[in-house]
């Protein structure tokens, strides 16, 4: 089994979504292509006013953060987040969190400076052919990160260079994105390697994008090295203009995680013997005291329900996930192919 978790120290994780893939909306109406700004030139406010209207549209304005020029603080209940936009497209997106810092490169093949337009987007118009780039800082301290595709003539690959905390890796997360985490114990750099427990520091979202009439535009991610690529599948039928967003979400939670040995031995206990043995083999392997104590209150108020999530996964045999909050709440759980 092992400790995985979000955010922060070692009993934390910066949650979810870091490069591609986010929230979507449908993008409604096709916009008119901006005027390209050459490079380190300032957009226009109509054209920047144009491009954040089409990324607007698609994410929707409701967790945008207000912006203090082209940066963005989110809280996540436990810390503040700060999303910083590049002064051009040529530079890096910046995430700042307690104890862990991540970077973000956009794909550009021109230096368009960045301006803040609509409710809280920092645009890059035609910061390549045919392509607008956008950030996006959010109230819950994310940050999105997207291209839209103006037309027929808009590349359809995109690369994203990572910075990445010192000692970290990117690892699949089963559902078509990455996890950042970090291995501690014996099995340290050993992918599922035994005695390892694992912090999870960030998390890339499975890739979306979306063209002018709502519809969902297939997609999906490269990973090579420090670079991760963004393929958009468009096709004669696609409807432009194409959005496609990357995300990083910061939330602070606790991830357990039990193997097919675990979940069998787990199901084979009584109701009335389940959250002892669940408290030994999952809360106590929470480093932080505040949470083990309440994962084991947690337990014996929901023994009968996660009893029976685990006979199903031992009926399946299929690995379980718990997501603890930092307090010791499990607030969601699922099984998972291993």
């Amino acid at each position: 089994m092992k400790t995985m978790q979000k955010r922060a120290q070692k009993t934390r994780r910066i949650a979810a979504g870091f490069v591609a893939a986010a929230t979507a909306g449908a993008v409604l109406g096709t916009m008119a292509p901006a005027a390209a700004a050459s490079a380190g030139e300032v957009p226009s406010s109509s054209v920047a006013a144009r491009a954040a209207e089409v990324v607007e549209k698609a994410t929707g304005t409701a967790d945008l953060t207000k912006l203090d020029g082209r940066s963005g603080s989110g809280h996540t209940g436990e810390g503040k987040v700060t999303v910083t936009a590049p002064e051009t497209a040529a530079g890096d997106v910046r995430l700042d969190a307690p104890n862990a810092d991540v970077s973000l490169g956009l794909p550009e093949t021109k230096g368009t400076a960045g301006v803040a337009a609509g409710a809280g987007t920092v645009v890059y118009p035609d910061a390549a052919p045919s392509t607008d780039i956008a950030v996006q800082p959010t109230s819950d301290g994310a940050a999105r990160t997207l291209v839209t595709l103006k037309d027929r003539n808009a590349p359809t690959t995109h690369d994203f260079s990572l910075k990445l905390p010192e000692g970290t890796r990117l690892t699949e997360d089963g559902e078509n994105g990455f996890l950042i985490t970090k291995s501690h114990g014996e099995g340290a750099g050993k992918s599922g390697g035994e005695g390892e427990d694992t912090e999870i520091l960030g998390a890339i979202d499975a890739p979306w994008a979306k063209d002018a009439n709502g519809k969902a535009v297939p997609t999906r991610y490269r990973l090579d090295g420090d670079k991760l690529t963004q393929t958009v599948d468009v096709t004669a039928d696609t409807a432009f203009p194409v959005v496609a967003d990357p995300k990083v979400s910061l939330g602070w939670s606790i991830y357990l995680r039990f193997s097919k040995k675990e979940v069998k031995d787990m199901a084979k206990t009584s109701v009335y013997h389940f959250a002892a043995v669940a408290t030994v083999m999952a809360c106590a392997k929470i480093p932080n005291a505040v949470a083990a104590a309440g994962c084991g209150a947690a337990l014996t108020a929901q023994a009968g329900s996660l009893r029976g999530q685990m006979q199903d996964a031992a009926k399946a045999n299929q690995c379980v996930e718990w997501k603890v909050s930092y307090v010791g709440v499990i607030t969601n759980w699922k099984r998972y192919k291993c």
